[in-house]
C-alpha cells in the first residue's frame, strides 16, 4: 500500500502532516511526501519518509505555470501509483485533484482555512470558486476544519454535502505541547510578554496587534510583545521584513523570527495572541492551550471554536485595535491563579477536541472507507 501527501511547501508537513504520515506508515503503507523544500525536506525524510521535490508558485493564478504544476503530479502519481493521495493547501487540493482523476488515484482534499483571497473578495474571488469547484468534484472526500468554510462551500455550489467531512484542524500532540516541557526553560525577567506566533501576515491581525501593543504600553509601559514566525514572501498579504524591523526599533514588538521550536518562547509568555481576520482551525492558539497559556483571540470563523470566552481566554471584534487594547489590559489586570485556571482549561479543551490522535483517526477512516 502506497499514499501521497501533498502540500505546498515541507514547513507544513513537518509542522502539520507527520502525525498522519507516520499513523499511515504503522498500517503498513510505504509514505511519500510532496511539497516545495524550504529547508525541511531531510527532517521529513529522516523519519522514514520518501520524498519527491514540486516547484509550486503560490503567489498568483498563472494559467501556463499551473499547468506545469498539475502534469508534474500527474507524472508523479502515473509513476508510483498510490493507493491514496491527501492534498493540503489550495493549488495541491485544486490541480493534484484533476491529477489524481487523469490517473485513477482516489484523493482526499483539505480546506484548512480561506485565505485572502476570500477574505478580500478579490476580483479573481469567481476564478477561485469556479477552480475550487472543479478540485471538490474530483476528490473523495474534502475535509473541512470549521463548519462555517463548509456551509459556505455548501451553500455557494462549490461541493455537494455529502462529500464535505468536519474535522477538528490538524490535530496537536499535547504530550510535545505539553507543560511539563516548560520546567527547564527559565524566564528572562517578570515583564508580562504577549505573543504572536505564525506567519507575518496582514491578514493574521499583526497590524491590529502592534496598534494594541502601543496603546497598551502607555498604561503598561514594561509590557512586552513578542513576535515568533516566518516573513512570507509568496503571500500577498505578507508584511515586509522592513516594516517588521521598523516596529522593532520603535520598541513595540520584540522580533524573534522564525525558530524550529516555538515551545521555549510559549513557555516564556504569560498569553498567547491570534487577531486573525479568518482561520481554518489556528494551530497556534491549540499548542498555546495545550501547554496550558490562557488566548486572546478574534470573533472570526476558525478562531471562536478554540476560545470558551471567559474561560480559557477572551474574544475581541475583527480589526478592533482598541478592543484588543482593552483585553491586554484585562489579562494582566488577572490574578495569576486566574490565568493559570484559563490555562488548564484551555488544555483541557484541547485534549477533549483537539488531540491528534483523534484527528488523525478521522482520515484513517475516511482513507479505509474510500479503498474498501
Amino acid at each position: 500500500m502506497k499514499a501521497i501527501i501533498v502540500s505546498n511547501t515541507t514547513l507544513t508537513i513537518r509542522n502539520f502532516r507527520t502525525g498522519l504520515m507516520q499513523a499511515l506508515k504503522s498500517k503498513g503503507y510505504d509514505v511519500i511526501f510532496c511539497a516545495q523544500d524550504n529547508g525541511y525536506a531531510d527532517e521529513v525524510t529522516n523519519k522514514g519518509f520518501s520524498f519527491i521535490p514540486l516547484v509550486i508558485d503560490r503567489k498568483g493564478m498563472n494559467l501556463f505555470t499551473d499547468l506545469k504544476q498539475t502534469i508534474a503530479l500527474y507524472r508523479i502519481y502515473r509513476k508510483e501509483r498510490p493507493d491514496i493521495a491527501v492534498h493540503y493547501t489550495p493549488k495541491p487540493n485544486i490541480y493534484g485533484a484533476v491529477a489524481a482523476a487523469l490517473t485513477g488515484v482516489p484523493c482526499i482534499d483539505n480546506i484548512s482555512g480561506l485565505g485572502y483571497l476570500f477574505i478580500k473578495k478579490s476580483p479573481i474571488y469567481q476564478l477561485i470558486k469556479f477552480l475550487y469547484k472543479i478540485g471538490c468534484h474530483f476528490a473523495k472526500t474534502t475535509f473541512f476544519q470549521n463548519k462555517d468554510d463548509l456551509s459556505l462551500f455548501v451553500r455557494k455550489g462549490i461541493i455537494n454535502r455529502e462529500k464535505a467531512v468536519l474535522v477538528n484542524g490538524s490535530g496537536v500532540n499535547t504530550n510535545f505541547f505539553s507543560p511539563d516541557f516548560c520546567r527547564s526553560v527559565k524566564r528572562k525577567d517578570s515583564s508580562f510578554v504577549f505573543l504572536f506566533t505564525g506567519r507575518f501576515l496582514w491578514d493574521k491581525g499583526i497590524g491590529e496587534f502592534v496598534d494594541a501593543a502601543r496603546l497598551t504600553k502607555r498604561k503598561y509601559p514594561e509590557t512586552q510583545f513578542w513576535l515568533v514566525g516566518m516573513v512570507d514572501r509568496g503571500n500577498p498579504a505578507g508584511i515586509s521584513p522592513e516594516t517588521i524591523q521598523g516596529w522593532a526599533e520603535e520598541k513595540i514588538i520584540v522580533y524573534h523570527g522564525e525558530v524550529k521550536d516555538v515551545r521555549p518562547f510559549i513557555c516564556m509568555s504569560d498569553c498567547v495572541v491570534l487577531p486573525s481576520y479568518r482561520e481554518g482551525l489556528p494551530r497556534s492558539l491549540l499548542e498555546a492551550s495545550a501547554m496550558e497559556k490562557p488566548i486572546i483571540t478574534t470573533d472570526a470563523i476558525g478562531c471562536r471554536e478554540v476560545l470558551a470566552e471567559g474561560i480559557n481566554g477572551f474574544s475581541v471584534p475583527v480589526k478592533d485595535a482598541q478592543a484588543l487594547a482593552d483585553s491586554f489590559s484585562k489579562m494582566i489586570e488577572l490574578k495569576p491563579e486566574e490565568r493559570l485556571r484559563m490555562g488548564k482549561a484551555g488544555r483541557d479543551k484541547v485534549k477533549k477536541e483537539f488531540e491528534e490522535s483523534i484527528v488523525v483517526d478521522s482520515y484513517l477512516k475516511e482513507i479505509q472507507r474510500i479503498l474498501s
